[in-house]
């Protein structure tokens, strides 16, 4: 009992100070309940268009961006988000959708063009149509023929449940990583180019010789009478729902990414789990595995094991009735575990424990 005591401490203790440093570097951050401002007050608001708003993954009324497509909402970062070729950033947005092909949950990427050629920088994360459904990074475009560096998840994630999407960009160590609901993504490396760099994993790591080219400035473009405008907005020919976007002028550690994706997703209830989710047996023997049946259909990449410190732990889950109602869960050493699953409700958490 004084085991499981100690480790039920640690684990909270983690997470309370996973989410106290999340304030930690914070340039702006989007609540979306029923309007566009920042809620640090460090972005200022240029212009919207075609927005509307609603239910969150807590099923709060106008709690969430709603966008159709052709909406979108313009920001003025002044300079923030200009972090070149030597600042990290990490990126964390939560969405919903059921669409496909390019849009974007955030773009600041624009197009400059002084004479005949057309030069642009920035970044944009979403999705793209050459890898549907799977969250894609784009993180530099020019004429050079470095050509553009995109990464995007191997699985997809226009689901019509909420997820939570974070981009993190380390020049110190020249990795980027994309977690999806608080897992390090396994990522395809989609560049025009492959001397930027390599991936291993849920890692790419950019090139020495190739930092140069990656530059994430503003995005820009120059009218004709050379009059700057900046080009940083929310939603680009996206169709879905947009919550809780923040910016960091920083690396957030994969405790903190755990820890705000938890934080931003609802959690549902003890009562309301048990209604959705049933899991036996449990406790399982080593070996046995579990069996996990659902009161409504969703995919196996919506549920997710957790230790008891917070972090993803591979498990084979397989599909065991048609339709995503039943699943097969083995493969984890004995221990005490959490069962994250994903569902349009909310994040439903039930403990399981292997002898």
């Amino acid at each position: 009992m004084k085991k499981h005591l100690l480790i039920f401490l640690a684990t909270a203790s983690l997470s309370s100070h996973a989410q106290g440093t999340l304030n930690n570097g914070l340039l702006g951050r989007f609540p979306f309940d029923n309007n566009l401002t920042d809620a640090t007050g460090n972005i200022s608001n240029a212009s919207n268009a075609n927005v509307a708003y609603g239910l969150d993954s807590r099923s709060q009324a106008n709690a969430a961006l709603r966008l159709v497509g052709t909406g979108e909402a313009s920001v003025d970062p002044a300079g923030l988000l200009d972090f070149g070729t030597t600042g990290s950033f990490t990126f964390s947005v939560a969405f919903r959708t059921l669409a496909s092909g390019t849009q974007a949950f955030f773009t600041n990427q624009g197009s400059y063009t002084a004479t005949s050629t057309a030069d642009s920088r920035g970044w944009s994360l979403g999705f793209d149509n050459t890898q549907v459904g799977k969250v894609y990074l784009n993180l530099v475009r020019n004429t050079s023929t470095n050509g553009s560096l995109a990464l995007a998840t191997q699985a997809s994630f226009n689901d019509g449940a909420w997820h939570t999407a974070v981009a993190v960009v380390n020049r110190s160590s020249r990795q980027i990583r994309l977690f999806v609901d608080g897992t390090p993504q396994a990522l395809t490396y989609v560049s025009s180019n492959p001397t930027y760099g390599t991936v291993a994993g849920s890692t790419f790591t950019l090139g020495s010789t190739a930092t140069m080219f990656v530059d994430l400035s503003p995005g820009y473009s120059l009218s004709l009478l050379n009059v700057s405008r900046l080009n940083n907005r929310f939603g680009l020919a996206y169709n879905g729902w947009l919550d809780e976007a923040r910016f960091y002028n920083r690396v957030l550690t994969d405790a903190e990414v755990q820890s705000l994706s938890a934080q931003v997703l609802a959690t549902l209830s003890a009562q309301e789990t048990a209604a959705l989710v049933q899991v036996a047996p449990n406790p399982a023997s080593t070996g046995a595995g579990f069996s996990i049946v659902l009161a409504q259909p969703i995919a196996a990449s919506q549920l997710q094991v957790i230790d008891m410190l917070g972090r993803p732990v591979p498990a084979r889950i397989t599909t065991r009735q048609p339709g995503g109602l039943s699943y097969e869960l083995s493969g984890l050493a004995t221990g005490s575990y959490l069962l994250h699953v994903h569902l349009p409700q909310g994040v439903a958490v039930r403990h399981i424990q292997v002898k």
